[in-house]
Parts: C-alpha cells; sequence; structure tokens
C-alpha cells in the first residue's frame, strides 16, 4: 500500500472550518486518512466535526476527533498525540479481505474527495495535515465482486435524547437514506446509559445487555471498552461476514429495534458503524 501526503488545506484557523476538495486519489482504494495535528493548543476534541464526502455523500459527518479516536481505541488501536485516523477499511480484519472490503473506491467512484474539519474557537495556532493510505482498485485485487467493489464504510449519526430515565424504551437509528447498508457496529456516546437491546423482526440479537457484561465481552476478543461509550458490536471477533443484513433475500427490509435503558436524562451521540454503497447514504 501507499502512504500519501494530501494537498495542504487553503485555510486552517480556530473557529473555523478547514476544508480541501482532492482529486489526487482517483483510481485508487482508500483504505484510511489520517489527520495530522500542530500547533500550540490542538486537541482531538478541538477538531469539533469532520466531515468526508464524495459524490455528495457524506461518509462521515458530525464526529469529533476525540470520538473517532475512542471508536479506534475500542478497536485495540493506540491512541498517539497529535495523530488520528478514520478508517474505511478493518486493520483489524482477520483477512485481507475482510480489511479492504469497506475500503473506499475512487476507481469505482469517480469523484473528488471533500474533507472538512471543523475546529474549535479554543485551539491556538493549529495546524493539520491529511495522509492517505491507499492500495490499488478492490477489482485487483481478485477476491471482491463487481457489487462489493462499490462497498465503502460509513459512520451514520443520530442524536438521541431520552428525557430521564427509561426502561427498554425504543428509538430509530439512522442507517441512510435507503434500505441496504450492513452493520457492522452502534457506537453510543453517553452520560447515563446502563443497557442496550437489539432485535431484527422477534429474532433477539443483543439481549438487553448490562455496560459490565457487555465490557466483559468484548475484552475476551481483545477489544478496549471504555467509560461512556457502548459498543454494540456485531463483528466482534472481526468477521466482517457477521455485519448485519437489514435486507431480506426478497430484498425487503428486516424490521429491527434499537431499545435503550438509562439511569438519568441523557444526550446519546449514535453512530451507525456501517457498510454500504454512496448511492443508499
Amino acid at each position: 500500500m501507499d502512504f500519501i501526503e494530501l494537498p495542504q488545506y487553503p485555510n486552517v484557523a480556530a473557529g473555523a472550518p478547514a476544508a480541501l476538495v482532492t482529486d489526487d486519489l482517483l483510481g485508487r482504494t482508500v483504505l484510511g486518512l489520517v489527520f495530522e495535528q500542530g500547533g500550540t493548543t490542538f486537541a482531538k476534541a478541538d477538531m469539533e466535526n469532520i466531515r468526508v464526502t464524495v459524490a455528495g455523500k457524506d461518509l462521515v459527518d458530525t464526529i469529533a476527533g476525540d470520538k473517532l479516536e475512542r471508536v479506534n481505541a475500542y478497536n485495540g488501536m493506540p491512541d498517539v498525540s497529535n495523530f488520528v485516523t478514520h478508517w474505511f477499511g478493518d486493520p483489524t480484519s482477520r483477512t485481507i479481505r475482510g480489511q479492504w472490503l469497506g475500503a473506499l473506491d475512487l476507481s469505482v467512484y469517480q469523484s473528488q474527495l471533500e474533507i472538512e474539519v471543523a475546529i474549535a474557537a479554543g485551539a491556538v495556532a493549529p495546524t493539520l495535515k491529511t495522509w492517505a493510505i491507499v492500495g490499488a482498485p478492490k477489482e485487483s485485487f481478485g477476491v471482491f465482486s463487481k457489487a462489493e467493489t462499490a462497498i465503502a464504510r460509513a459512520m451514520i449519526r443520530t442524536f438521541i435524547q431520552p428525557p430521564g430515565a427509561v426502561s427498554r424504551t425504543a428509538y430509530q437509528i439512522g442507517l441512510g437514506s435507503e434500505a441496504g447498508a450492513r452493520i457492522r457496529a452502534l457506537h453510543f456516546f453517553h452520560a447515563n446509559l446502563t443497557k442496550v437491546e437489539f432485535r431484527k423482526q422477534s429474532d433477539i440479537k443483543h439481549d438487553d445487555v448490562p455496560i459490565a457484561v457487555n465490557d466483559y465481552l468484548q475484552q475476551q476478543f481483545a477489544r478496549v471498552p471504555a467509560a461512556g461509550h457502548y459498543v454494540l458490536d456485531r463483528i466482534i471477533d472481526g468477521n466482517q461476514g457477521e455485519a448485519e443484513n437489514t435486507l431480506k433475500p426478497d430484498g425487503k427490509p428486516w424490521p429491527f429495534q434499537v431499545k435503550l435503558t438509562t439511569s438519568a436524562a441523557d444526550n446519546i451521540d449514535v453512530f451507525a458503524d456501517v457498510h454500504t454503497a454512496l448511492p443508499l447514504i
């Protein structure tokens, strides 16, 4: 694979968005984007919103740098000062096919890559670079179908605001504008969430699991749970094939429910970590 520095952002300043549009990666497959921070004071949380867009579709939006780092840390990747990566692929997968399945193939999507990072007003003299981890078109690997070359990983946000303590209350989780995404994980960033239940039609997939029990199982698979971050992980063992299919064999969507229990009112950021084709977002 190749490691490429993208062009400079035209403007990087506190309290403003740093935006970059580039066609440097056309014809390549993007495994990940590495954000390198510098300056006097520029914490990961000061990247208040990271947005990555291709062909008018937001593959990443409304996630702060510190939350993105917590997603990576959960997956066992080290937290390194001044760097955070958004992975389209999955380096923790057990196979090369699994590692590259969600990578963004810009030979399929012949479009510029748009990156925007909203920088907090409290940052002091920030600097920002972005590097791309890239490879050949997925078709050249010889292991992907035509449909699979169009798959990319997306992080789709839903905001949930329980008004007080709730028990097994159902909430709608966004997966894009069209059915068809496969759910890798649901990441809940919270203060008072205590249990999560996931049902697919009448089939219980995640049985009202408390935090301590959920954390225990994840640790057995070398995941790294953290306070305030509940992960409903459908690929806990790194097998991308276990991502939850949202379509029935006849092409109709499966009905599914996510039920939450909280100990008090909360503001919960939920990120659906999915494999999808861009037209479905």
